[in-house]
C-alpha cells in the first residue's frame, strides 16, 4: 500500500507528539429517508482492536486503517484546517457502499 504524510500533515503531527493515526468508518444515523451515513474517521491514537485493521508505516508513523474501508488509490494524509480548528484526512480512501 502506498502511503505519504504532505509536509503539512507532518508538521501537524511533529507539534501534536503522535506517532500513530488511525482511520476508521464512521456510522453516523440521520433522521428522514437517508438511513446511515458513512465516513471516514481520524483519531491520533492506535485502535481498540487492532485486528480488524491493516498496519502500514509510513514517514515514521504508524498508520492503521479500518479494514472496512477502501484504498481507490495511493494515500496521501494531508492536514485540513487552520489553528485550534485543524485536522487530518486521506485521500485515497473511501467508503464501500
Amino acid at each position: 500500500m502506498d502511503i505519504r504524510l504532505s509536509p503539512r500533515a507532518l508538521k501537524y503531527l511533529r507539534d501534536k507528539n503522535v506517532s500513530e493515526i488511525t482511520f476508521y468508518l464512521v456510522d453516523i444515523e440521520t433522521t428522514g429517508s437517508i438511513g446511515a451515513v458513512r465516513e471516514v474517521g481520524v483519531s491520533l491514537a492506535p485502535p481498540g482492536r487492532p485486528e480488524n485493521f491493516r498496519y502500514e508505516r509510513a514517514g515514521g508513523f504508524e498508520i492503521y486503517i479500518d479494514s472496512r474501508l477502501e484504498v481507490t488509490e495511493p494515500i496521501v494524509i494531508k492536514k485540513q484546517g487552520f489553528w485550534k480548528f485543524s485536522s487530518l484526512y486521506a485521500d485515497g480512501l473511501g467508503v464501500r457502499m
